[in-house]
């Protein structure tokens, strides 16, 4: 049991989120926030209502697995599922967010408050880009990008 106040899985979640939301200079052709149309749309939740400019990026599912810990310490392996969505035609504009991200991310060290991530134990277990069928526009496609991340995280000593 961790003895901090609460478990590291929105800690991570927040850090991952702080990480992809700092990539916001406009001008930089590469950065997420460039890649998203000009505007910073990562969000942590969007109702089914919501109608939001594609592309974009949701902060989804969350896991925690606590079989980790080491040297006496509570630890826990934590996962975050980013989901993106996109209209272009074909997965091209997704997978070029998805590579964004994966830049962002892959071996950086990351800032979870109150927790010790394991250097460079943030992997990505999971990146793909298929299409589904646009709900709200019969005969429409959407490319939907999926991709999972997971980090060993210890209570801070």
């Amino acid at each position: 049991m961790f003895a901090v106040s609460a478990e590291p899985t929105q800690a991570f979640v927040d850090a991952i989120a702080l990480r992809l939301t700092a990539d916001n200079d406009a001008k930089h052709p590469q950065s997420l926030r460039s890649l998203l149309g000009g505007t910073m749309k990562v969000y942590a939740h969007l109702s089914e209502i919501a109608r939001v400019a594609y592309p974009y990026v949701v902060l989804g599912r969350r896991g925690l697995d606590r079989h980790a810990g080491a040297m006496s310490l509570p630890g826990a392996n934590v996962t975050l599922q980013l989901d993106g969505w996109s209209n272009y035609k074909g997965p091209y504009e997704m997978a070029r967010i998805l590579s964004r991200v994966s830049v962002l991310l892959e071996r950086h060290p990351l800032v979870v408050t109150g927790f010790s991530p394991v250097d460079s134990s943030l992997t990505c277990e999971l990146s793909e880009v298929f299409d589904e069928p646009d709900e709200d526009k019969p005969g429409s496609w959407l490319y939907h990008g999926v991709q999972r991340w997971t980090a060993e995280i210890h209570e801070a000593a």
